[in-house]
């Protein structure tokens, strides 16, 4: 049987791997060379929802976790800003394919 510990820090390793790699993947759309027009059309969006999904990710396994005590207000308030802004950019994504 695992100990909370352990299980803590697997947690930790695998959603912060994970998060990471949104956010690198959400940067490469954003920022990396444009070869093809549909990158250059829907980048910024697919790019911006990466890296938003990215933090959430990252916000709601890890950091909740390490820091059970933190204002759940303020965790509630920006963990809302960042999934509003998931939501937003994957709308925007989502309408600029037709």
């Amino acid at each position: 049987m695992s100990s909370p510990a352990a299980v803590l820090w697997l947690r930790t390793i695998l959603f912060t791997v994970w998060s990471a790699l949104l956010a690198l993947a959400g940067m490469a759309a954003i920022f990396g060379p444009a070869s093809g027009g549909w990158i250059r059309t829907h980048g910024l969006w697919l790019g911006t929802s990466a890296v938003c999904a990215g933090l959430f990710v990252f916000m709601a396994a890890v950091a909740d976790r390490w820091f059970p005590s933190a204002d759940r207000r303020l965790v509630a308030f920006t963990e809302g800003v960042v999934f509003l802004a998931l939501f937003g950019a994957g709308a925007r994504f989502v309408v600029g394919l037709w």
